[in-house]
């Protein structure tokens, strides 16, 4: 059995935390969470996560835009899939989301079966049923 890999999950809402948390322990993952842009890069100070889930609209001076755009200025966060979360409907703020080096995009509320696809696909997981 394959070891059970890091995520980070950076979210203000609660809710959708727990969402997302329980949605990749399912699939095996190791989750740590943070409520803000700021508390991600601390998290990402301290260890180097396999996968990133981030809302892109955080309140504080770090909203999730800047927080991946940050990271990636990090060698050792250049090719850690970042996935942007948001609510919004524009495609203007998913391509601002891709500019800022998110790798995917997905919109609230989260579908499970998507989230899974970019899982796979992002993480190069073989399925298993």
């Amino acid at each position: 059995m394959t070891p059970a890999r890091l995520a980070l999950v950076a979210d203000d809402a609660a809710a959708a935390r727990r969402l997302m948390t329980r949605l990749l322990k399912q699939q095996g993952w190791n989750v740590v969470e943070a409520t803000n842009g700021e508390e991600a890069l601390k998290i990402c100070d301290r260890q180097t996560p396999a996968l990133i889930l981030l809302d892109l609209r955080m309140p504080g001076p770090v909203d999730g835009l800047l927080a991946a755009s940050l990271l990636r200025q990090r060698p050792s966060f250049q090719k850690v899939p970042i996935i942007a979360v948001s609510a919004s409907p524009y495609q203007r703020f998913r391509q601002r989301a891709l500019q800022a080096g998110c790798t995917a995009f997905l919109s609230k509320p989260l579908n499970r079966n998507e989230l899974v696809r970019q899982l796979r696909l992002l993480t190069r997981e073989e399925e298993t049923r």
